[in-house]
């Protein structure tokens, strides 16, 4: 059993909760979608070996709501809030999607906060596309009542075919989003995606010193492993994850979680990887 608390940071009440012993590891989430998501494979892995704290973002969940519009480099110096006001000085971070954008500019801004960085399907400069999927997801949330388009929009993008074509697993999935009792906002889903569109780090990325592995699937729609590569690349000694095969979607937490969750605790515990790529051939 985990503890849960709220915590005041960066001028945001941020819920968050803790599980486990041992080094920290922080997850950080992505668009529109609260720590919940965490619970259902990362922490029951992770916790064995790690004190785990997951967290709503602000404006998302049991957090707090926002009152004005915010950046991604916002969002990653709450996440540094967090870590003071649970007396943490230093930990691991995970991020996936937006949560990856969020822990890099952690890394950047706050460089002896982060002991290794894991991005999940990262976006590499959503500032830069004149079209981005983020954008009509936004507007369709906030002119969808029922949330079944939105949900359709979102599915289509961040599973694979294969999940896709499963019909139960499709309805489960759509059973535990609707089931949650703190669905995100129509404006506050707006001002994250503001966020997450705004968000250009340019050439900064050079400057993270965290030693970092980038993990996206092949199969992933929106950050697709071109875009990972980018990212990867412009890190210096990033190490790129492709996972292969079917279920290798954005959401390989969820998808693909016991190769995921491998693939990220050997990183995090054993000596420094080679730098390069990497393509990892499981799942069929």
């Amino acid at each position: 059993m985990g503890t849960s608390r709220v915590i005041r940071a960066n001028e945001q009440e941020l819920y968050c909760e803790m599980h486990g012993e041992g080094q920290p590891l922080v997850l950080i989430m992505g668009i529109g979608y609260d720590a919940t998501l965490w619970t259902l494979h990362q922490v029951p892995w992770f916790a064995q070996r790690f004190k785990v704290v997951i967290f709503d973002n602000r404006d998302i969940g049991r957090s707090g709501a926002a009152t004005e519009a915010y950046s991604i480099a916002d969002m990653a110096d709450d996440v540094a809030g967090l870590l003071d006001g649970l007396a943490i000085e230093r930990a691991h971070v995970l991020g996936l999607s937006m949560g990856a954008m969020i822990a890099e500019e952690l890394a950047l801004r706050h460089v002896d906060r982060v002991d290794r960085l894991v991005l999940s399907g990262p976006d590499a400069a959503p500032a830069r596309h004149a079209f981005h999927p983020i954008e009509v997801w936004s507007w369709v949330r906030a002119n969808d009542d029922s949330g079944e388009i939105v949900a359709a929009q979102q599915l289509s993008w961040l599973f694979s075919n294969a999940f896709m074509r499963d019909r139960t697993a499709v309805r489960q999935t759509l059973d535990l989003l609707s089931a949650n009792p703190n669905p995100p906002l129509a404006e506050a889903y707006a001002r994250q995606a503001s966020a997450y569109l705004g968000h250009d780090p340019g050439g900064r990325r050079g400057g993270i010193t965290a030693p970092t592995l980038v993990i996206v699937g092949e199969q992933d729609l929106l950050t697709p492993p071109w875009i990972a590569r980018e990212v990867a690349d412009a890190i210096p000694g990033a190490r790129l994850e492709i996972v292969a095969g079917a279920g290798a979607s954005h959401v390989l937490p969820l998808e693909r979680p016991d190769e995921f969750n491998a693939l990220v605790e050997d990183f995090l515990t054993a000596s420094l990887p080679a730098r390069g790529t990497i393509l990892s051939t499981g799942g069929s």
